[in-house]
């Protein structure tokens, strides 16, 4: 292959590199003193390479950072919206989940269990998301969820053993949970509550996420209630970590009622 130029040859030599997965997503190039010396060329012509590779949208160079590589998986959007292109609305409030929902796509979606699933006691933070003793068994399931071979979120889930402490060693995304709970149970999952946080990643999250360690994710804390003929039973804790750059979150929420409160105010001031 023939180069106009030494900027050309390095920005071919580290587009190759990226494509063969020498260099995964969210990880950080060498600088550009080692890239320098390891193509034996100047800094200056290192430096001007990485900008073309920046506007080619395949890295992204954060000063004082470095250079990471971008990625090119296209973000999951989250939330109520007419005509998302993609996850129309909260997840949970269609049974398919997200797993199916990229399926109808035609995404390619895999489930890797980070440890295999078991029964454990809660222990006391798990007990107290679940308002448990700490001794209480619960079924444990820790997984990475890829889509089109890019993991986008890490699920740590917590299932009350009582309840279906037998689904220990079936995978979730192969038994729908809540479809599993109508029919064995009698119980139908009927609510949520989800908190979101934005912080960094631990160094373990940005090794199953292959991001860089100044890559914020998504933290997602949630809880699922399911409704028996007696009583409102929490039977799910989950904290759930995402790859912040693959997320979108967007939503609609109705202002008319309070807009008409306001407006009822200041007619009756006048």
């Amino acid at each position: 292959m023939t180069y106009n130029s030494k900027i050309d040859q390095v920005v071919q030599i580290i587009r190759e590199q990226i494509e063969q997965g020498i260099y995964s997503v969210g990880q950080r190039l060498p600088s550009e003193r080692d890239l320098a010396e390891e193509l034996q060329i100047s800094r200056s012509t290192i430096r001007a390479a990485l900008l073309r590779l920046q506007a080619e949208n395949l890295i992204d160079i954060v000063p004082r950072g470095g250079a990471f590589v971008r990625s090119s998986a296209p973000k999951i959007v989250m939330g109520e919206y007419p005509n998302l292109p993609k996850n129309k609305g909260p997840e949970l409030k269609q049974v398919g989940s997200f797993i199916h929902m990229m399926r109808e796509q035609g995404r390619e979606v895999l489930v890797r269990y980070l440890e295999p699933s078991s029964i454990i006691p809660a222990g006391e933070e798990v007990g107290r998301n679940l308002g448990v003793d700490a001794k209480e068994k619960v079924l444990r399931r820790f997984r990475v969820q890829l889509v089109d071979r890019v993991p986008y979120r890490i699920l740590d889930t917590y299932l009350l053993a009582s309840l279906m402490g037998e689904l220990v060693g079936q995978e979730d995304h192969k038994v729908p949970l809540f479809k599993w709970l109508w029919e064995n149970k009698k119980i139908r999952a009927s609510r949520v509550l989800e908190r979101l946080n934005c912080r960094m990643p631990t160094a373990d999250e940005a090794a199953v996420l292959h991001i860089a360690r100044n890559q914020p994710v998504m933290e997602m804390h949630r809880w699922i209630w399911g409704q028996s003929k007696k009583e409102e039973i929490l039977f799910e804790y989950s904290r759930i970590v995402c790859n912040a750059s693959l997320h979108e979150l967007q939503y609609t929420y109705n202002i008319e009622e309070e807009i008409s409160k306001w407006f009822e105010g200041e007619q009756s001031r006048r």
